[in-house]
């Protein structure tokens, strides 16, 4: 499963958003069809929406309060991180 399915699946499953053209553009500051043509193409992540979605993912991660969506948004975090290490060679992204 591609980092952006999985993230899409989670951010669902934990009430954050409702639909994948939520995730391109509140999560990834994307247009509203982003989602779709990147699974399309059979794609992912570019490091522009990763580290965009990885942002936002911190902010709300500071915003929740209950342990299961943190902890959940913790492990999005995480895989954020790693993608945008092991994908596109960035080692941090900071905080705005």
């Amino acid at each position: 499963m591609k980092t952006m399915d999985y993230t899409l699946k989670e951010l669902i499953e934990i009430g954050e958003i409702k639909t994948a053209e939520e995730l391109s553009t509140k999560w990834c500051m994307k247009n509203k069809n982003w989602y779709s043509r990147q699974k399309h193409a059979g794609g992912d992540f570019s490091i522009d929406a990763a580290i965009n979605c990885l942002r936002r993912t911190r902010q709300r991660l500071a915003e929740r309060h209950d342990d299961e969506g943190k902890r959940r948004l913790a492990d999005i975090e995480k895989l954020l991180s790693n993608y945008l290490l092991q994908q596109h060679k960035v080692a941090e992204v900071a905080n705005d």
